[in-house]
C-alpha cells in the first residue's frame, strides 16, 4: 500500500533538520488487542529492512506512506512504514531497531518495549448487552448499570510511614474502560493532621493508557498534593468521594435514526475509595537540639551583615537565609537577643519558595533593621538552625559564629546620664502622748462646734486621693500605649531630635564649618522624615518620602521645598560651595520646612 500526500504550505522559512528515524508503538496493550507500530523517517530512505516482531502476530504490513511539503520553493519528505500486530501471550517485549539506508548510510531507529497484560474477556460484550437491555433516551441520566470494576478511583501514597514532617506526595485518579462525559461533587479527604500544598495539575484532565491489577485502563490525575504531617500517630484519611457521569452507547430508540445510528445515555456513577491510614512517627527523644522546631528535610543557612564597622545611629541590615527541600513555609526565623544598645526591628521576610512534582524547595531570608545607638563593640550572634534529616535518621544542627559590629561615636550620639535621686527622713522623737508641747504666740483657736469633719474642706480632700489616683491610672495607660507604639513615638520626638541636629549645625555654621554643616543638615532632614513617618531608614528614597507626604496631605510645595533642601544638602556634603549666606539661608529654609511639616502631619 503505497500513499503519497501532497502538502502546499503558505510563506515560511525552514532549515535543514538533522536525520531521524523514529519508532512508535503504545507501551501496554491486552492480548488480542490490534495495535500499530510506526518507523518514521524526516527525510528520504531506501532499502527499509524491518525488525522480528517475535511475540506479535503481524495483521498488516508494511504499510508505506510519504509526506512531501514544498516551502517557499523548497522541498522536504518523510517516510513512514506502519505495522498492524496483535499480541497472542503475556508478558514484557521488545522490537528491537528497524534499519534503512539514507544516501548509502544505514543508519537505526529506537528499539519499543512491550508489555502485554491478560485481556478483559467478554466484559464489553456484557456491558453493551446490558446497555441494550436498558435503552433510554439520548441525554438521559439514570443509575449506574456499568460491571464493576469498569470505572473506580484510587488514592495513592508516596509512603504510608514517615516522620512528622516528613513529605509525602498524595495521588487522586480515576480508572475507566468508559467514555467519561464529567464528574460532580467531587470531595477530596481534608487530610486533617497535615500541611498540604497542592502540586499545579493541568486544566484538562489527560488520560493515559495505564496497567492496574493486570488489566488495562485510561487512567487519569484529578488532583496531587504533598503532605507534612504534623502529629504523631496513626492518622485514618477520609475516602475520596466523587459522581462520575459515564455516557454509554446504546442501540434501537424511539427513531428511525436511532434505531440505524444508535443513541447514548448518560449515567451518573458514585465512586469513593476506602478508608486508608498513615503511620506518623514521633521525633528520636534522644539528641534533640534546644531550638529544634519539629521542621524535616535538608536546609542550608547563611548569614551576612552588610556593615561591621559604622558610626551611632547608623543602620545596618542582617540577613539569615534558610535554604532547602522541605515544608519550607513552616521556617521561622531563629531565635536572636540583640544587645540592649541595639536597636531592633522585626525581620522583612522574603520568600523564594516552589512546589515540585514531590517536594517543596527554595529559600527564606529574613532581613533585620539593627540601628546602633551608642558606640562600642557588640556580638551580633551566633546563630543556629536544627531540623531532622530523615535520610540520616538523626537531628542537624546549622551553625554560625558571631559578628563583631564596631561602632564609633557619632557626631549626633546624644550622651544619656542616669541619675538617681535618694529622699532622706528625719527621726521624730516621741516624748509621750499625755504631754502637750506649750504653745507660744498667738493660739489659732476655732470656734465651738465646728469641726473640720463632715466640713466642705474634709469630703475635698477625702476624695481628693481617688480623683489624683484615676487622673494617675489613665495618664500611665496611655503612656504604656504610646511607648508600645514605636512609630508614634518616633513620630512625636521627630521635631525634637531635628532641633538638636539643627543646633549642631548652627554651632559648624559659627565655626565655618562647610562639610561639617552640611552633613549634619543632611542628618536632621534624613533623620525627622523618617521618624515622622515612620519609615525604616533601610526602605527610605526620595520617592518614598514624596508618595507618603502626599498620601499624608502636605502641600505639594512643602514637599517640594523639603526634597530640594535634600539635594541641596546631600550635593553639597561632597562638593561644599557657596559662601556663609548660602549656607544660614538653607539653615533657615530647613527650620521653615520642618515647621510647615509639623503643621500638616
Amino acid at each position: 500500500m503505497f500513499t503519497v500526500m501532497l502538502v502546499l504550505a503558505g510563506i515560511a522559512t525552514t532549515t535543514a533538520a538533522e536525520i531521524a528515524f523514529v519508532a512508535s508503538a503504545k507501551s501496554t496493550v491486552q492480548v488480542g488487542e490490534r495495535f500499530q507500530v510506526s518507523f518514521e523517517l524526516n527525510t528520504n530512505g531506501s532499502s527499509f529492512r524491518a525488525p522480528s516482531f517475535a511475540g506479535f502476530e503481524i495483521l498488516s504490513g508494511p504499510n508505506q506512506s510519504t509526506n512531501m511539503q514544498f516551502v517557499n520553493g523548497s522541498m522536504s519528505q518523510s517516510l513512514t512504514y506502519s505495522y498492524f500486530l496483535s499480541a497472542t501471550k503475556e508478558g514484557t517485549y521488545t522490537i528491537s531497531p528497524a534499519k534503512i539506508k539514507v544516501n548509502g548510510t544505514e543508519i537505526e531507529s529506537n528499539e519499543l518495549k512491550i508489555t502485554v497484560v491478560k485481556g478483559a474477556g467478554n466484559t464489553q460484550q456484557n456491558t453493551q448487552q446490558n446497555n441494550k437491555q436498558q435503552g433510554g433516551q439520548q441525554g438521559q441520566q439514570g443509575s449506574s448499570s456499568s460491571s464493576d470494576g469498569q470505572t473506580f478511583v484510587r488514592i495513592s501514597f508516596s509512603k504510608t510511614k514517615a516522620y512528622r514532617g516528613e513529605a509525602i506526595v498524595v495521588t487522586h485518579k480515576i480508572y475507566t474502560k468508559q467514555s467519561i462525559a464529567g464528574f460532580e461533587d467531587v470531595k477530596f479527604p481534608s487530610y486533617d493532621g497535615f500541611w498540604s500544598e497542592d502540586i499545579q495539575q493541568p486544566q484538562q484532565i489527560n488520560l493515559v493508557r495505564e496497567s492496574y491489577n493486570g488489566e488495562i485502563y485510561n487512567a487519569g490525575i484529578l488532583k496531587q498534593s504533598i503532605l507534612y504531617p504534623q502529629k504523631a500517630g496513626k492518622i485514618q484519611i477520609e475516602p475520596f468521594k466523587v459522581d462520575v457521569i459515564i455516557r454509554e452507547q446504546t442501540r434501537g430508540g424511539n427513531s428511525i435514526f436511532d434505531q440505524f445510528f444508535g443513541s447514548y445515555q448518560d449515567v451518573k456513577k458514585s465512586l469513593k475509595t476506602a478508608p486508608t491510614f498513615i503511620d506518623v512517627l514521633p521525633f528520636p527523644l534522644s539528641g534533640q537540639p534546644a531550638d529544634f522546631s519539629g521542621l524535616t528535610g535538608e536546609f542550608s543557612m547563611k548569614a551576612d551583615i552588610t556593615k561591621t564597622e559604622v558610626e551611632a545611629n547608623e543602620a545596618v541590615n542582617l540577613k539569615i537565609t534558610i535554604s532547602g527541600t522541605g515544608n519550607m513555609k513552616q521556617v521561622n526565623a531563629p531565635a536572636l537577643e540583640f544587645p540592649p544598645d541595639i536597636e531592633s526591628y522585626d525581620p522583612k521576610t522574603v520568600d523564594n519558595i516552589k512546589t515540585g512534582a514531590s517536594a517543596v524547595s527554595g529559600s527564606r531570608t529574613f532581613d533585620y533593621l539593627l540601628i546602633p545607638r551608642h558606640a562600642g563593640e557588640f556580638k551580633i550572634g551566633p546563630f543556629s538552625f536544627s531540623y531532622f534529616d530523615v535520610a540520616k535518621n538523626k537531628y542537624v544542627t546549622l551553625s554560625q559564629p558571631e559578628f563583631i559590629l564596631k561602632v564609633g561615636k557619632g557626631s549626633g550620639e546624644e550622651d544619656k546620664a542616669t541619675g538617681v535621686t535618694i529622699a532622706s527622713k528625719e527621726d521624730l522623737k516621741v516624748l509621750g502622748s499625755d504631754i502637750r508641747y506649750i504653745k507660744t504666740g498667738d493660739a489659732n483657736l476655732a470656734e465651738k462646734g465646728k469641726y473640720f469633719f463632715r466640713s466642705p474642706l474634709f469630703f475635698a480632700a477625702s476624695g481628693a486621693p481617688l480623683l489624683l489616683y484615676l487622673l494617675f491610672f489613665f495618664w500611665h495607660r496611655n503612656m504604656v500605649k504610646q511607648s508600645g507604639n514605636v512609630a508614634l513615638m518616633k513620630s512625636r520626638r521627630a521635631n525634637k531630635i531635628a532641633g538638636k541636629r539643627l543646633s549642631l549645625a548652627k554651632k559648624f555654621l559659627a565655626e565655618k564649618k562647610q562639610t561639617e554643616y552640611y552633613e549634619e543638615i543632611f542628618k536632621a532632614l534624613w533623620g525627622y522624615i523618617s521618624d515622622k513617618l515612620s519609615i525604616p531608614v533601610a526602605e527610605l528614597t526620595k520617592e518614598k518620602i514624596k508618595e507618603t507626604m502626599m498620601e499624608r496631605k502636605v502641600q505639594e510645595a512643602t514637599i517640594h521645598s523639603f526634597i530640594s533642601l535634600l539635594d541641596k544638602a546631600e550635593f553639597a556634603r561632597f562638593a561644599p560651595a557657596g559662601g556663609e549666606k548660602e549656607m544660614d539661608t538653607i539653615y533657615s529654609e530647613s527650620v521653615d520646612v520642618i515647621s510647615k511639616i509639623e503643621e500638616n502631619v
